[in-house]
């Protein structure tokens, strides 16, 4: 449990700078992305041979947010916002965890863009509601 919440306080920080990024400029550093899939590389090295360690669920989880990515990169997600899914798919380490994530943040971006009345050729910061959806599951999930 106490690796877990290390695991998870790290992906929080990482949550809120990309967050903050994101809404600030609409982009996603690639180094603090690429920072943030090796940390969670790490816990999944340290994870081996433990509970929360399946392989499969892994690599299923890794196609997951490959398929979900390419397809939102054609509906008009940014290529950022495709690169962080890679770490909170690790993160989440299950495709169920991932998909329950991927909806959720879904359904608030979209209800936030609906609130504000942004308009679907708007561009809207999508991190938020990505790094979120995903920390809430995996603690709902954890």
């Amino acid at each position: 449990m106490l690796w877990f919440t290390i695991e998870l306080i790290g992906a929080a920080v990482f949550a809120l700078i990309l967050s903050v990024h994101d809404i600030r400029s609409l982009r996603l550093p690639n180094r603090i992305t690429l920072v943030f899939f090796a940390w969670e590389l790490l816990w999944v090295t340290l994870s081996i041979g433990k509970p929360r360690f399946n392989a499969i669920s892994l690599m299923e989880v890794i196609l997951l947010a490959l398929t979900w990515g390419v397809l939102a990169v054609f509906l008009g997600m940014g290529g950022g916002d495709f690169k962080l899914l890679f770490p909170l798919a690790l993160l989440l380490r299950t495709p169920s965890a991932m998909l329950v994530s991927l909806t959720l943040a879904a359904l608030s971006g979209g209800l936030f863009a609906a609130l504000r009345r942004i308009s679907l050729s708007s561009h809207l910061p999508f991190a938020p509601f990505l790094t979120l959806s995903a920390l809430i599951t995996a603690i709902s999930s954890g």
